[in-house]
Protein backbone atom coordinates (compact mmCIF):
# COMPACT_ATOMS: atom_id res chain seq x y z
CA UNK A 1 0.00 0.00 0.00
CA UNK A 2 2.53 2.29 -0.78
CA UNK A 3 0.86 3.36 -3.84
CA UNK A 4 -1.30 6.98 -3.35
CA UNK A 5 -4.74 8.22 -4.58
CA UNK A 6 -4.64 10.90 -6.83
CA UNK A 7 -7.60 12.27 -7.27
CA UNK A 8 -6.97 15.17 -9.35
CA UNK A 9 -3.72 16.88 -10.33
CA UNK A 10 -3.27 20.84 -9.95
CA UNK A 11 -2.03 22.84 -13.04
CA UNK A 12 1.17 23.93 -13.28
CA UNK A 13 0.85 27.03 -14.38
CA UNK A 14 -1.92 27.48 -10.97
CA UNK A 15 1.00 26.02 -9.33
CA UNK A 16 3.60 28.40 -10.20
CA UNK A 17 1.07 31.53 -9.72
CA UNK A 18 0.07 30.33 -5.99
CA UNK A 19 3.96 30.15 -5.00
CA UNK A 20 3.96 33.91 -6.18
CA UNK A 21 0.85 34.56 -4.22
CA UNK A 22 2.19 32.93 -1.09
CA UNK A 23 5.43 35.64 -1.22
CA UNK A 24 4.08 38.33 -2.42
CA UNK A 25 5.15 41.68 -0.87
CA UNK A 26 1.74 43.50 -1.03
CA UNK A 27 -0.24 44.07 1.65
CA UNK A 28 -4.03 44.48 0.53
CA UNK A 29 -6.65 41.91 0.76
CA UNK A 30 -6.12 39.69 -2.39
CA UNK A 31 -7.48 36.40 -3.06
CA UNK A 32 -7.04 33.20 -6.15
CA UNK A 33 -10.09 30.81 -6.84
CA UNK A 34 -9.65 27.84 -7.77
CA UNK A 35 -11.92 25.19 -9.31
CA UNK A 36 -11.90 21.14 -10.20
CA UNK A 37 -11.91 20.80 -14.29
CA UNK A 38 -14.15 17.44 -14.15
CA UNK A 39 -12.89 16.76 -17.87
CA UNK A 40 -9.31 17.46 -16.82
CA UNK A 41 -9.36 16.01 -13.91
CA UNK A 42 -7.68 19.03 -12.49
CA UNK A 43 -7.49 21.99 -10.19
CA UNK A 44 -7.26 25.57 -12.33
CA UNK A 45 -7.13 28.80 -12.05
CA UNK A 46 -10.87 30.44 -12.05
CA UNK A 47 -10.11 34.22 -10.77
CA UNK A 48 -7.57 36.33 -9.12
CA UNK A 49 -8.63 39.28 -7.14
CA UNK A 50 -6.54 41.97 -5.98
CA UNK A 51 -7.85 44.56 -2.75
CA UNK A 52 -10.73 42.44 -1.84
CA UNK A 53 -12.54 42.29 1.65
CA UNK A 54 -13.98 39.32 2.57
CA UNK A 55 -17.80 40.61 1.72
CA UNK A 56 -16.93 40.83 -1.86
CA UNK A 57 -15.03 37.64 -2.34
CA UNK A 58 -18.08 36.05 -0.37
CA UNK A 59 -20.22 38.04 -3.26
CA UNK A 60 -18.42 36.59 -6.08
CA UNK A 61 -18.41 32.91 -4.80
CA UNK A 62 -21.05 30.65 -6.88
CA UNK A 63 -23.84 29.55 -4.03
CA UNK A 64 -23.83 25.75 -5.33
CA UNK A 65 -20.49 25.06 -6.93
CA UNK A 66 -17.58 24.13 -4.92
CA UNK A 67 -14.60 26.29 -5.15
CA UNK A 68 -11.28 26.02 -3.37
CA UNK A 69 -9.69 29.90 -2.29
CA UNK A 70 -6.16 31.23 -1.23
CA UNK A 71 -6.53 34.44 0.87
CA UNK A 72 -3.85 37.19 1.81
CA UNK A 73 -5.13 39.29 4.21
CA UNK A 74 -3.84 42.81 5.91
CA UNK A 75 -3.92 41.89 9.31
CA UNK A 76 -2.42 45.33 10.73
CA UNK A 77 -4.77 46.77 13.29
CA UNK A 78 -5.25 49.93 12.90
CA UNK A 79 -5.82 52.54 16.11
CA UNK A 80 -8.30 54.79 15.95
Amino acid sequence: MSDSLVVCEVDPELKEKLKKFRFRKETDNAAIIMKVDKDRQMVVLEEEFQNISPEELKMELPERQPRLQARATDDVRREQ
